[in-house]
Order: C-alpha cells, then sequence, then structure tokens
C-alpha cells in the first residue's frame, strides 16, 4: 500500500514539474537586464550594429520638423550577476543625444511621434512609461526609449543583447565628437534654437 501511494506521489509530482507548476510557480521570468540568460535574444554583433543604428535614424527622423542631434559611440556593457560574475552576453547601446531645444508644451507632441512611428513598424509598446518616456520593443529583440532630461535633453537610446565582444567600444569612437562642457566631459544639454520646437 505504501508504494502504491509513494508511486502515485512520485507520479503527480513529474506531472505537476512537467506543467511548469513547480513550487517556484514557473521559470525564473523577467526581461532585459533583470531576467536570466535564456530571457534574453541574443542578436549578432554586426547585425545589432546595424539594427541599432536603423533605430535610431528612424526614431529620429520620425521627428516632424527634423531635430539636430549628435550621436555617441557604441558602448557594450557585460553583464553581471549579483556575484560580479559575468555570463558572456553584453548590451550594446547607441546613444543619440537631440541638441534642439525642445519646450515643455511641445514634449508630448514629440514623443506621440516616435510613438506613432514605432506603432506603424509594428513594434510593442511598453505600457506604464513615465510621463517623459517612450519605450518600445522591435520583434527581433531590439529596443528603442525616448526620455526627456530634467533640463529638457532629449536621449534616444537603441539597445540589443549580443554576446560580450570584450570591448567597451567595440566600434570605436563616436563619428564626431559630443559637443564640450566647461569641465571637459560631454555636454548634451541642447543649446540649438527651432520655432516648432522651442
Amino acid at each position: 500500500m505504501r508504494l502504491r501511494v509513494a508511486g502515485a506521489v512520485a507520479g503527480l509530482l513529474l506531472v505537476l514539474g512537467a506543467a511548469g507548476c513547480g513550487p517556484s510557480g514557473g521559470g525564473d521570468g523577467g526581461s532585459g537586464s533583470g531576467g536570466g540568460r535564456a530571457d534574453r535574444r541574443l542578436v549578432a554583433l554586426d547585425t545589432a550594429r546595424s539594427r541599432l543604428q536603423e533605430l535610431v535614424d528612424g526614431t529620429t527622423g520620425a521627428l516632424t520638423p527634423a531635430v539636430r542631434y549628435a550621436d555617441d559611440a557604441f558602448r557594450a556593457v557585460p553583464h553581471e550577476n549579483a556575484a560580479r560574475d559575468t555570463d558572456g552576453t553584453a548590451q550594446l547601446t547607441l546613444r543619440r543625444y537631440v541638441l534642439t531645444k525642445v519646450a515643455d508644451a511641445n514634449r508630448p507632441r514629440l514623443l506621440e511621434q516616435v510613438r506613432a512611428y514605432w506603432r506603424g513598424l509594428g513594434y510593442t509598446l511598453h505600457d506604464g512609461d513615465a510621463a517623459d518616456l517612450a519605450s518600445a520593443a522591435a520583434p527581433d529583440g531590439t529596443g528603442v526609449s525616448v526620455s526627456i532630461g530634467v533640463p529638457g535633453n532629449v536621449t534616444v537610446v537603441a539597445d540589443a543583447w549580443v554576446a560580450d565582444p570584450g570591448s567597451r567600444t567595440p566600434f570605436g569612437p563616436a563619428p564626431s565628437p559630443l559637443p564640450t562642457g566647461r569641465d571637459g566631459g560631454p555636454d548634451t544639454v541642447p543649446v540649438f534654437e527651432d520655432p516648432a520646437w522651442s
């Protein structure tokens, strides 16, 4: 009798485990930088480079009228766990800084223009973004966001997960130097006026 009960319990546990109803309630879940390696879609490095360039070009190109901007270098940051061990992957990002001043009243219009562009491409827009943030995920695993900072600086960021290239700047420096502030560091606060935006 005990053997029959033990066998039945073991069989039930196997069925529940196969159905994903273990003690934790499923896998580790999550996505992006918070998820496990299995949750991230890796993109080949050269493919990621061209896709991220397309994402920032298309996103700023959707703004009417056109804005002025400067691009940072492609940057790769290795993924680390809580023990600061890397898992062989890195998040590749490309940042574009809008240098045209955007007045408070025009910020919602700017964000709506980029959201409309992403919707037209079939991207998944993220719900719950803050008032000064719009973000979306492309079907190929790349992502894009537009954020507006406190001084009114607008930043477009495209990102993808890649195999760690072993270099923070795998494609070299920025195509042209970012504007420099008095402290010698990059100055991405907008300086150009446009009657349609500023």
